[in-house]
């Protein structure tokens, strides 16, 4: 996770889009990061879905070598 400015809190990666902050675009006051976002949920219990992002992650960065969990 990268550090905000303060250097206080780290701040949370969104796993479903590689490389951006987690916006908790899931407007609900329950949501409070990418642990608990229905979202995230969804994409990670599909393979495909999971296997889509792991691309993605390594179009970006392919120095990152591990598989996506399962």
């Amino acid at each position: 996770m990268a550090r905000t400015s303060s250097g206080s809190r780290p701040t949370a990666k969104c796993p479903v889009r590689p490389g951006e902050p987690c916006t908790l675009c899931q407007l609900d006051s329950d949501v409070t990061g990418p642990q608990d976002c229905p979202l995230v949920w969804i994409v990670m219990r599909d393979q495909e879905l999971r296997d889509g992002v792991h691309s993605k992650r390594m179009e970006q960065d392919p120095r990152q070598l591990s598989s996506p969990s399962r």
